[in-house]
């Protein structure tokens, strides 16, 4: 096999929860792996057929379907045969993905190699290359991925040196083969294994070997983004989670009414935690390029592959914070922000506004972020991970060394998602809320190496929180002046109602301290009796 070759889909039939269906990359990957590190020898690397690939196809039978964009190669008969109604989905999807990425949002055209793997024509150079096959009896299977690819359904790859030019490979009948299915010997006494599992989503129970168009329709969309990816980053270096979670972000944009994506959350909600570099399964990481091109508009995706190309070997968590600094928006923040808004989602959505939703359907998906229970041991994440851990007012974990960003979310059936940032109020200020609220959960986000250690004072102006005060929880002042000793609250008239003596930069006052001495209405504070006094609402 030429060295050059290297797919980037994702097999994982393996590591999926749900998803029965996957593309190569990791398969092809992991076998490449293998022969470069010498252990080609301790790997299965047996081919799916014994005969020449030439052997299971009528090479003067091959049909040729040209597009405006594509040049689409296929065989009617025998074991690579499809049907002329798949490829007419599949040319109209490749076109309408070609409109998406090239003519609206301006992605570079991808470069087609000039001749194709599986039927070995000669391409036009001025379209793009595609080929439907049965990828477990692909030519030269046992090079490509050890023999079979699994439930593989589609493949984007370099079968040449030129690092830039591919080609697509789709799976013909959306049915796959593995070593129980039954060995077909054909006229010529070649053998083959008989693709009899079909392609099923098990969240809707959708069997696409029946139904093919979805998953037509959301593949065109997934692997003509990784052609698009060999324009900006060298084959060799397609190792990111970002080329396979993108590419999956790709489909529901492309696609929205399919939601096929939602059977690799599960795996992703799983592995909270974990970096996002060492996740089995990248796919669900998809959910951060819907949230960034949500809230950043489509072409945000494009800005970040503009980026790669200047650095090629960069991680992508420093990819994306340098997009959003040149956007004067705080990296760190942005990724907490997706963590919290991802948190409520699925059924914990009915606890926050639609409006705050990662994606417009988080809503309807079948499972959430899981949630870790309540420790009191030291937590730290590396980097890029998040984390959610439950907490009561009695366990509460160690965060003196945490790096990351880090914040409290109060929620419950009566009581809409509150967010409090440990930047700006200490854990100890809302024990008395966390005692009372339904649901309280810590969300910890670490997105680079860079990130600081959490501040565990305030970094805002002298100000009263929460206000509006409700009765409920101390009524508490930050960043007061050091060399201050006391606290006045006065009415609007200017009434002295009280001083309060503090140390250091804090001071909490207990609610029932309160509750009878300020009536609803509007109030002023200051420290010590000079300063100009800041106001705060008392509403219950």
């Amino acid at each position: 096999m030429n060295s050059c070759i290297f797919c980037v889909c994702l097999l994982s039939a393996f590591v999926e929860v749900f998803a029965s269906h996957a593309c190569g990359r990791t398969r092809l990957l992991q076998n490449q792996i293998h022969q470069n590190s010498g252990a080609a020898a301790r790997t299965v690397t047996l081919s799916t057929t014994n005969c020449k690939a030439e052997s299971y196809y009528d090479t003067a039978a091959v049909q040729e379907r040209l597009t405006d964009h594509f040049h689409i190669y296929y065989v009617l008969e025998g074991i690579h045969a499809t049907r002329e109604d798949f490829v007419d989905s599949l040319a109209l999807a490749l076109e309408k993905a070609w409109a998406f990425y090239i003519q609206k949002l301006g992605y570079q055209k991808p470069s087609g190699t000039p001749t194709t793997w599986q039927y070995k024509k000669e391409s036009n150079s001025s379209l793009y290359p595609v080929e439907i096959a049965d990828i477990n009896s692909l030519r030269d299977n046992a090079s490509l991925f050890g023999g079979f690819c699994g439930s593989c359904i589609g493949l984007s790859f370099s079968p040449t040196e030129n690092s830039e030019a591919s080609e697509i490979i789709l799976d013909n009948d959306f049915l796959y083969s593995n070593s129980s299915s039954p060995k077909t010997e054909t006229t010529n006494s070649c053998t083959y294994y008989q693709a009899d599992n079909p392609f099923v989503n098990e969240i809707f129970q959708r069997d696409y070997s029946v139904d093919f168009g979805p998953l037509i329709r959301i593949t065109a969309f997934h692997e003509f983004y990784h052609a698009l990816q060999f324009m900006y980053v060298p084959i060799s270096l397609q190792e990111s989670y970002w080329h396979e979670a993108s590419a999956t972000a790709q489909e529901e944009i492309g696609a929205p009414d399919v939601n096929d994506y939602w059977s690799s959350l599960p795996n992703f909600f799983y592995s909270m935690g974990k970096r996002f570099s060492d996740m089995s399964n990248q796919y669900g990481i998809g959910v951060w390029e819907l949230y960034n091109e949500n809230v950043y508009g489509n072409s945000i995706g494009k800005k970040f592959w503009e980026r790669y190309s200047n650095d090629q070997e960069a991680g992508f968590e420093d990819i994306f914070a340098e997009e959003m600094i040149s956007q004067k928006i705080d990296p760190d923040s942005s990724f907490e922000d997706f963590a919290k808004r991802l948190f409520f989602s699925g059924s914990r959505a009915a606890y926050t506004d639609s409006s705050y939703l990662v994606t417009e359907d988080a809503a309807s998906w079948t499972s959430e972020p899981q949630i870790f229970p309540a420790t009191l041991d030291s937590i730290s994440l590396e980097p890029t991970s998040l984390a959610y851990y439950r907490i009561t007012a009695d366990s509460i974990p160690q965060l003196e060394n945490f790096k990351g960003r880090a914040s409290v979310a109060l929620y419950g059936k009566k009581q809409k998602a509150a967010f409090y940032s440990l930047d700006t109020i200490t854990v100890t200020a809302l024990l008395p809320a966390i005692d009372k609220s339904e649901h309280a959960v810590l969300i910890l986000t670490r997105l680079r190496d860079e990130s600081e250690q959490i501040r565990l004072v305030d970094s805002l102006p002298m100000r009263s929180y929460p206000n509006p005060w409700r009765g409920e929880t101390p009524l508490c002042f930050a960043q007061l002046p050091e060399k201050k000793n006391f606290v006045e609250i006065r009415t609007r008239v200017g009434k002295l109602i009280d001083r309060f003596e503090y140390s250091g930069t804090r001071l909490c006052i207990e609610a029932e301290d309160l509750r009878g001495r300020l009536a609803p209405g509007l109030y002023y504070f200051r420290a010590g009796n000079k300063n100009k006094a800041k106001p705060f609402l008392v509403v219950y």
